[in-house]
């Protein structure tokens, strides 16, 4: 799934090299500049990581560049504010289609779902879990745009990014409250108690500044969250607010004061895999889901904490059920 943050921070991309050259168009574009579909060289001058992303080099090693899936992007490549998108992308239910143009092989479904068995509930040499919903950029490659190439981020010492969640147990997790935790199929699984109390998972770390995505997937309704500094600090939000109206990727600090609220309802799939995506800095918070900036809020709280997991229920959803695929951090 798409994901991107549109400062020094990760786009996560759920996108494929599958479309066939033909597709693009080769006239000359805006400046006079050629865009060819076998050559990254534009794409290598803000990507750099892409230089050595096994997707990418790959499938340009058969001449198939950035640009024969997603387009010229002449208006991407001159922003450089980084908030034009490329003229393609793809979501997450559009990646596997995508990739059986090019790739026959993954036509076949009992192939594909013997490799998902054997690899169900391990984690792929890129650091992602296998699950029985996993798409190919699950399994191969990684896909991911940096600002920074690995080899200069080793330069100044720029962290990298880290799964805190292992893809096969709650391994330096803590639980609190009712709620029951378990991982199931590669993914996090939390439930609200029989009587609806709810519970949080919390890391074993503390943390103070960082850029974090939360990839999760739920039943609904739902009232669920992930605390970024303890609870005393704020809490994005996974719910279906009605009073007052706000919806996933909301911003609420304790006792469920709202200070930022989504009223687009657009960009969340209740019925697909969703990534949340934060840059916590100081006291300023800022969101995007699925690719799509909510906003930034400053608040007041603590300057480190742990990073948690929420669920809670009551009614109607005391037996809704959230799961959590990946939790990804970089130090900042």
């Amino acid at each position: 799934m798409l994901w991107a943050l549109v400062s020094p921070t990760i786009a996560l991309m759920s996108c494929v090299f599958g479309v066939c050259r033909a597709q693009v168009p080769q006239e000359k574009q805006d400046g006079g500049e050629k865009a060819a579909s076998n050559s990254n060289s534009l794409c290598y001058v803000c990507h750099l990581d892409l230089q050595t992303e096994r997707i990418t080099t790959d499938h340009l090693a058969q001449g198939i560049g950035c640009v024969s899936c997603h387009g010229a992007s002449v208006h991407h490549m001159h922003d450089e504010m980084l908030m034009t998108k490329p003229d393609i992308l793809y979501g997450r239910t559009e990646v596997d289609p995508m990739c059986k143009l090019c790739h026959p092989a993954h036509k076949d479904a009992n192939a594909v779902a013997a490799f998902i068995r054997e690899w169900a509930g391990r984690t792929r040499p890129n650091g992602r879990a296998v699950t029985d919903e996993s798409i190919c950029t699950d399994c191969h490659g990684t896909h991911n745009i940096v600002n920074k190439s690995a080899t200069e981020s080793e330069k100044d010492g720029a962290p990298e990014w880290t799964p805190l969640f292992n893809g096969q147990d709650l391994a330096n997790w803590q639980t609190s409250g009712a709620a029951s935790w378990a991982v199931k199929r590669g993914a996090i699984v939390a439930t609200a108690d029989p009587n609806g109390r709810g519970g949080d998972l919390w890391t074993g770390d503390v943390y103070a500044d960082y850029l974090l995505a939360v990839t999760f997937r739920s039943t609904w309704p739902i009232r669920a969250g992930i605390w970024l500094r303890d609870a005393n600090g704020p809490r994005i939000e996974i719910f279906q607010n009605t009073k007052p109206q706000a919806f996933t990727g909301s911003v609420s600090v304790r006792k469920r004061e709202l200070v930022l609220v989504n009223l687009r309802q657009d960009v969340f799939d209740p019925e697909a895999w969703n990534t949340i995506s934060v840059k916590v800095q100081g006291d300023r918070i800022a969101v995007w889901l699925n690719g799509e900036e909510i906003g930034a809020v400053r608040v007041e709280g603590p300057g480190r904490g742990r990073i948690g997991l929420h669920v809670e229920g009551s009614g109607s959803d005391k037996g809704t059920e959230l799961r959590v695929r990946e939790v990804l951090l970089q130090r900042l």
